[in-house]
Formats: C-alpha cells, structure tokens, sequence
C-alpha cells in the first residue's frame, strides 16, 4: 500500500489544502493501483458522492486507519513548516 499526501494552494492563496491518495498492489501485481474500481461492489457509492467524500470512502475501504492518515498528516505539516521556515 502506498499513501500519498499533497498539498495545493488554495484558489484564494490563504491556505494549504492536503489531498491524500490511497494506491494499493497486490503481491503478484507491478503496479500500485487505486483499491476500488468500478469491479468493486460498493463502487456504485463512489461515483454518486463528492469527490472529498468519495476519496475517505476509498481510503475506509482500502484498509488504511484513521490513525494512519493523521499521523501522515501531520508529518507532512512539519516538513511543510520547516520549508516555510527556510
């Protein structure tokens, strides 16, 4: 499993907007994939949400904590404030 997180400045340059990205890879695939897609049963739920909401959807359903997102999270903060400290 692979857990991306990013940050975009915001339309009105005020803040930083942290977009998280779940990939998964089975062991006997060679690429990190997102862990639903449309074979996915409860696929049908992603595509009516959105996109914020349907994104912690697929990160709920990919296996990945709460816990496991906030601590990414804030570790990105720390690297992000020590660049704005540069």
């Amino acid at each position: 499993m692979k857990v991306k997180v990013e940050g975009v400045l915001a339309d009105d340059l005020s803040k930083v907007i942290i977009q998280v990205d779940v990939m998964i890879k089975d062991p006997k695939e060679e690429d990190f994939r997102p862990p639903i897609g449309p074979t996915h049963p409860k696929y049908w739920k992603l595509k009516s949400l959105e996109p914020e909401k349907a994104g912690l959807l697929q990160i709920e359903y990919s296996g990945v904590y709460q816990k496991q997102i906030r601590k990414t999270i804030r570790e990105f903060d720390k690297l992000h404030a020590l660049e704005v400290q540069d």
